[in-house]
């Protein structure tokens, strides 16, 4: 099985979006969570028409390969959930 099939990595993302409520309790998630949008929003506006392209870009690829570190994480946890219980 190929854990990073279109089909699978999907649902897993949706799996993850569906959870993020949780992870937002967090407050120190929280406050990165928002430096990281005021600092991009803050960014894309002191660049010119060619950069915000390229920022854009750079920004939908860290989105897009954060979606393999989410499935990973999903099967690894599968995989090592009993392990992980025991810290």
């Amino acid at each position: 099985m190929d854990i990073f099939n279109s089909e699978i990595k999907d649902c897993i993302n949706s799996i993850i979006e569906n959870k993020l409520p949780i992870l937002k309790e967090n407050k120190d998630f929280n406050e990165k969570y928002s430096q990281l949008n005021n600092t991009m929003d803050e960014l894309e506006r002191s660049l010119s028409n060619n950069q915000k392209i390229l920022f854009n870009n750079l920004i939908k690829l860290f989105y897009e390969t954060e979606e393999y570190y989410f499935t990973l994480s999903y099967f690894l946890g599968l995989k090592c959930g009993k392990d992980i219980k025991k810290l």
